[in-house]
């Protein structure tokens, strides 16, 4: 059992909080035993699991331990106080991972099919975490990264994807990559901005889509609206100009959703 907060690999953990040493090793802090099944389900690249026996009291937690040892990962036992010096959580369920990061580049060939985000210099992690879950929830194929901003491994943002991080592809381009990419597809994309003339709720949207937005603050930048096959905006008739970026994607996804698979009436 370790049981200094100094021990080398419990510092490495520690340090995948910051971006600069998530990027640098390529590997990212998971907590919570839903979002580690899902790691697991999904035959994630999971480089070691961490327990205090002393806080994991659940079955489902026990069993999620048993697996990851038949499945060769190494697991490190850790103390009470070893464990909550990295845990992010005030009450932890007593088990985290270290995971290897599954974002691609985005190549001028890479092709996609079915649905899609794009997020252009999204900023807030927890955004991008319920972006994943809420595309997940659709049946979704993935998200796309575009430019300066937010990382998907934050450890918000893999907190509030509730494991939707490990089932969904991740790609990752800049600006220019990406309006090259899309002249060479035929996938709609499909463009969410403030002063569209098309309501959301009045466009069919193909099969192969691609939902489209920007930053919280300043939204979709016009060389990326040009390349859009269309605009559409979510009306508002309140005393508010915006939607929360999450709240207006899990608007704009399940459009999709409902006119893709409707409701079936008993």
């Amino acid at each position: 059992m370790i049981t200094s907060t100094s021990n080398t690999q419990i510092k490495e953990i520690r340090s995948l909080n910051q971006r600069k040493f998530r990027k640098e090793s390529g590997l990212f802090y998971v907590e919570g035993l839903r979002a580690i099944a899902s790691a697991l389900e999904n035959r994630a690249s999971v480089e070691k699991v961490v327990f205090c026996a002393e806080l994991l009291e659940s079955d489902f937690g026990k069993s999620i331990l048993q697996r990851a040892e038949k499945a060769g990962i190494p697991v490190l036992e850790v103390s009470r106080a070893v464990f909550e010096s990295i845990s992010l959580k005030e009450n932890p369920q007593g088990m985290c991972a270290v995971v290897r990061q599954n974002a691609s580049d985005l190549l001028l060939t890479t092709a996609v099919t079915g649905l899609w985000v794009a997020l252009e210099g999204v900023q807030d992690p927890g955004n991008l975490g319920s972006i994943l879950r809420t595309l997940d929830a659709v049946g979704g194929r993935g998200l796309i990264l575009i430019g300066e901003g937010t990382n998907a491994f934050h450890p918000t943002s893999v907190r509030a994807s509730t494991g939707a991080i490990f089932s969904m592809q991740l790609y990752q381009c800049e600006i220019p990559t990406f309006i090259r990419w899309k002249q060479e597809q035929t996938i709609d994309l499909i463009g969410a901005v403030c002063d569209a003339d098309r309501d959301y709720r009045d466009y069919n949207y193909a099969e192969n889509t691609i939902l489209f937005m920007g930053s919280e603050q300043k939204g979709l930048p016009a060389s990326l609206q040009q390349v859009c096959t269309s605009l559409v905006t979510i009306p508002m008739i309140g005393t508010v100009d915006s939607l929360n970026l999450a709240n207006a994607a899990s608007v704009l996804l399940y459009e999709y959703f409902n006119q893709h698979h409707p409701l079936r009436k008993r």
